[in-house]
């Protein structure tokens, strides 16, 4: 699981680096535990890219077009990796946030400790629309007309 995280951390900091989409970088492999290599068009020809991630820090270098871009991280409470890197000359302006895949055991804790975090009048209120919801839907289906066969 921590590879997974690493390999989304350093793709999706590769790509906001280059202002590209992070499909658009091929994974290539792996040089040591470390370092990913990944692979994409860049100015007019294939480049790979070496993507070095220690704690806090990624470090991306290309050793034919000399680009090299050092991208903090951080690790947040719930163990995602997360990136606030904006370069002036790229638009996407949002927060990246790479996370563990979670086990069904974890969803379904998340969601029983969601559903006592909500009030009672909620709980309530969400209960009165799905039982009219459901009513509505079976005087619908009783009203429709059927065609008449011939």
């Amino acid at each position: 699981m921590e590879e997974e995280r690493a390999l989304c951390l350093t793709r999706q900091a590769l790509a906001r680096a280059q202002c590209k989409d992070p499909h658009e970088f091929s994974y290539v492999g792996k040089k040591r535990d470390n370092i990913y290599i990944y692979n994409s068009f860049y100015g007019a020809k294939y480049t790979d890219f070496f993507c070095k991630i220690d704690d806090g820090e990624i470090t991306i270098m290309s050793r034919k077009k000399k680009f090299r871009r050092s991208v903090k991280y951080y690790i947040d409470e719930n163990e995602c990796g997360i990136i606030e890197y904006f370069p002036a000359s790229c638009t996407k302006r949002s927060v990246i946030k790479c996370c563990f895949p979670k086990s069904e055991k974890e969803l379904k804790a998340d969601k029983e400790a969601e559903f006592w975090q909500r009030s009672v009048p909620d709980l309530l209120k969400e209960d009165q629309e799905k039982a009219l919801k459901a009513l509505q839907n079976r005087t619908s289906k009783s009203s429709e007309t059927k065609p008449e066969e011939q």
